[in-house]
């Protein structure tokens, strides 16, 4: 099976160990268990057939498309689990923004463009940050397994190393920390309509900083620069977008942006750094059944 789902138990390893220690009563919540259950499951079927599956790109590919579709999950739960409930770290992040500009660029930047197809066009780069990590699993499926195999445990787990950082350091963001009209923006077509409605079934008020939004595109950038350059410019323009879309629907503070790409070449080294120690024990550890 591949690497990333030791990466995926070990969160849960952790997340259990900080429930227990700050809020044992989540536990209680029958969504908690059930999003592990789904994971549980989703493990269970991949490996009873693994062997029906022929293809090893295609196994594996399936199983971080897999993934990344119940990482969902544990995003929502985020909220729940962050162990400041009520010391968010919005005013701190809030007046870092007005330091530097003399306003809040996440109330002014829509009120400063809020003609029709700019405000799509925010919209939009934020839709298909969606997209992104769908597109390049897709892109990288002819590459060597060795780089794929990367690839799927590198962009899992820096969701799941970000996710650990919302629940240290818990902001819920502009939408949620300003109050009505400050913290709306008015959707003017069909991107708007639709961000809105993910917001509406998937948003936690708790994932503001560092932006996971920035720091995934950034390290799929990263990624693809080094491993798979012909897309890289492809994603370049959309990763350009994001950074202002995030602020402009009032996602994120600018010091979330900031953050999130510095974050990025950090976050994207210690999971390479963590996919070739468990590679290199892993192959030992085949090595040591051969030889016996």
């Amino acid at each position: 099976m591949p690497l990333l789902w030791v990466y995926i138990f070990f969160y849960f390893v952790i997340t259990g160990l900080i429930t227990l220690l700050t809020s044992p009563a989540i536990l209680h919540d029958c969504s908690f268990l059930t999003n592990r259950c789904w994971f549980l499951l989703a493990f269970t079927i991949l490996y009873f057939t693994r062997q029906k599956i022929n293809s090893k790109p295609l196994f594996v590919t399936i199983n971080i498309i897999l993934c990344y579709a119940l990482l969902t999950l544990l995003y929502k739960e985020t909220a729940q689990l962050h162990i400041m409930p009520t010391q968010k770290m919005d005013g701190i992040l809030s007046n870092i923004d007005y330091s530097i500009f003399g306003y809040q660029p996440s109330i002014k930047f829509s009120q400063y463009l809020s003609f029709s197809a700019f405000n799509e066009l925010m919209f939009a780069g934020y839709f298909f940050y969606y997209l992104t990590p769908l597109a390049v699993i897709i892109l990288n499926y002819k590459l060597p397994i060795e780089k794929l195999q990367s690839f799927g445990f590198i962009l899992i787990g820096s969701f799941l190393l970000y996710y650990t950082l919302f629940i240290l350091f818990p902001a819920a963001g502009p939408q949620f920390y300003f109050s009505y009209p400050d913290n709306y923006i008015e959707a003017k077509g069909i991107f708007g309509k639709l961000i809105k409605l993910i917001q509406a079934n998937g948003e936690a008020p708790t994932a503001a900083f560092p932006s996971s939004h920035v720091g995934i595109n950034v390290i799929i950038l990263i990624w693809m620069y080094q491993n798979n350059r012909k897309y890289f410019y492809y994603q370049l323009p959309f990763t350009g977008i994001l950074l202002f879309s995030t602020v402009y629907i009032k996602a994120h503070y600018v010091i979330d942006v900031v953050a999130g790409i510095i974050t990025a070449p950090m976050i994207l080294y210690i999971n390479h750094r963590i996919y070739e120690l468990l590679k290199r024990k892993k192959y030992r550890g085949n090595n040591y059944k051969t030889s016996k």
